[in-house]
């Protein structure tokens, strides 16, 4: 009995050995007396006092020959392996990429620069696509999984001539915007002038481009930049005759930026119109450093410019206004719609912009920017009406306001629930009409038909026509006559359908409070508001005018 409770206590003794060939460190047990029990710890010291700490090992196999030595039992196993390190190179099939797998080292020869480097050249890779800080991190972990240690260059195209402006207040107007801004160089308000002669913008060469380069040192073609000329459309300005690469101004007046070119518009510069100035009737642009005052007018065929404001008076730009102050006018009654007579009167064929209306009549090509407000005032504008300005009221009160595309304001209507008008868009063409057009475009082409079976029979020499040719002359005058008209009425009916689809994006938007007794038109539907309304844009879907995205 006690024989064989000493064989179950026995253990075995672990006895290390290293094979060359094999890079292999066997184990083996030999069951002994004098043999304790070993665990993962004890196993794993082993292995470092004898110089085998470093070695691949499995965790596994270490479990199992601690077992097997717990249990006394006696052979051998390959516990620990030595191994060297492992580079493992992939490079795209566009070569413009190289990455980089490395397997560490477990006790044999570990990475080293030297041999990255030499691996690199091995490989081709040429020396400027290596990315040096992605191979230092390699370096100094030892190991690395699909890292991209090359990237080849891109060619760079050339650039297209560029255009510098020479004209210094031209340059500071283009510094407070970025590329993304929608910037109208017509809106200039400090009305520099020019001189003949003087120079506005330099054309730079274009560039060749810089050649691009694949990880294995191949050169990629790039393409150079184009030769751009000055914009044709550069009223007032001249290619220098000593240099094609020099814009110069032809006469004196206002430089207005345009894309690869300066307009000079001629301009007329006055302190005030009033009794002093009489009205003014310009051809070109006009800055009023002082007021319009009432009872003037003043028209000009540019631009149009005025540091003050506009009492009941008449101003024309042909281009864009820009009205530092407001406009502040008087109704002279109604008329016999029951509309208001407004003295003031505001015209331009590009936009307007002014810090209020009141009591005015605003009509523009363009935009109508309000700084303020709008108060019992008639605004018309192909383009868009905005009141957006923040920290100010933005509210139109009364009146009538339309546009074609947008209008956006802060508030609509006031507490006092002043009747007020907003419309955007047009007035599509009524059903009714769209069918006496098909009606009638369809009783045409019946007639045509018709026409055109009685001149082949008249044409047939059997039987005899009983239609001689005068007849004939008139029904083939009546016959063009028919088609002509089945031709234009199919050109009105092509009209009408691009009217219809061309306000889709017609909307109101406000941000703020629509107040009631506030009527909103769009594209012929009507929603009279009767309730105190949160801000929300308001678009046309169907025959109803509905509203979305409550703020």
């Amino acid at each position: 009995m006690d024989n064989a409770a000493e064989n179950q206590s026995l253990v075995s003794a672990v006895l290390l050995t290293f094979d060359p060939d094999t890079q292999s460190v066997l184990a083996t047990l030999e069951p002994s007396p004098t043999a304790h029990k070993i665990d993962l710890p004890m196993l794993e010291a082993l292995l470092q006092a004898q110089g085998y700490g470093e070695f691949y090992t499995s965790k596994t196999v270490m479990h199992e020959l601690i077992l097997q030595a717990n249990q006394g039992k006696d052979g051998s196993k390959v516990i620990a392996n030595r191994r060297d390190a492992e580079l493992k190179w992939v490079i795209k099939p566009n070569k413009m990429a190289v990455y980089l797998t490395v397997v560490p080292a477990y006790g044999g020869k570990k990475i080293t620069r030297e041999w990255v480097f030499e691996e690199l050249q091995t490989q081709g890779i040429d020396e400027s696509c290596v990315d040096q800080a992605a191979l230092e991190q390699v370096l100094e972990a030892g190991q690395a999984e699909r890292l991209c240690v090359a990237r080849g260059i891109e060619p760079e195209p050339g650039l297209d001539s560029r255009f510098e402006v020479l004209v210094e207040d031209c340059k500071n107007l283009l510094a407070g915007y970025s590329d993304e801004d929608q910037v109208d160089f017509h809106q200039v308000q400090n009305f520099t002038v020019v001189e003949e002669g003087e120079a506005l913008m330099q054309r730079l060469p274009p560039t060749p481009g810089v050649l691009g380069l694949t990880v294995l040192g191949e050169k990629l073609p790039t393409e150079p930049g184009c030769e751009l000329e000055f914009n044709a459309g550069a009223e007032g300005a001249i290619i220098d005759p000593n240099n094609p690469d020099l814009l110069i101004a032809a006469v004196k007046g206002h430089p207005i930026l345009i894309e690869n070119g300066v307009v000079v518009d001629p301009t007329l510069r006055i302190d005030t119109i009033n009794l002093e100035s009489g009205n003014i009737d310009f051809d070109g642009s006009v800055e009023v450093k002082g007021d319009v005052t009432s009872g003037f007018s003043l028209q000009a065929t540019g631009n149009v410019f005025i540091g003050g404001m506009v009492e009941k008076a008449t101003v024309v730009a042909g281009r864009n206004l820009t009205i530092v102050g407001g406009v502040a006018g008087e109704d002279l009654g109604r008329d016999h719609n029951n509309q208001l007579i407004l003295k003031a009167r505001i015209r331009a064929g590009g936009n307007i912009s002014a810090k209020y209306a009141n009591l005015a009549y605003l009509r523009a090509n363009g935009d109508i920017l309000i700084r303020e407000f709008v108060l019992q005032s008639h605004l018309s504008a192909k383009g868009g009406v905005y009141l957006t300005q923040p920290g100010s009221k933005g509210c139109i009160i009364g009146g009538k306001t339309l546009a074609r595309t947008e209008i956006i304001v802060n508030g609509l209507g006031s507490d006092a629930n002043v009747p007020t008008v907003v419309r955007v868009g047009r007035v599509n063409c009524k059903r009714k009409l769209e069918e006496q057009l098909q009606a009638e475009h369809k009783n045409c082409l019946k007639n045509c038909e018709k026409l055109e079976k009685v001149l082949k029979s008249a044409e047939n020499p059997e039987p005899k026509a009983s239609i001689n040719e005068q007849m004939c002359l008139k029904i083939k005058t009546t016959l063009t006559s028919y088609e002509q008209k089945a031709e234009r009425i199919k050109a009105i009916q092509v009209q009408l359908s691009a009217r219809k689809q061309s306000n889709d994006d017609a909307k109101v938007t406000v941000n703020g409070i629509i107040y009631p007794n506030v009527c909103i038109g769009i594209d012929g539907a009507s929603f009279n508001n009767r309730l105190r309304k949160g801000g929300c844009t308001l678009v046309r879907e169907g025959s109803e005018v509905v509203s979305h995205g409550v703020h």
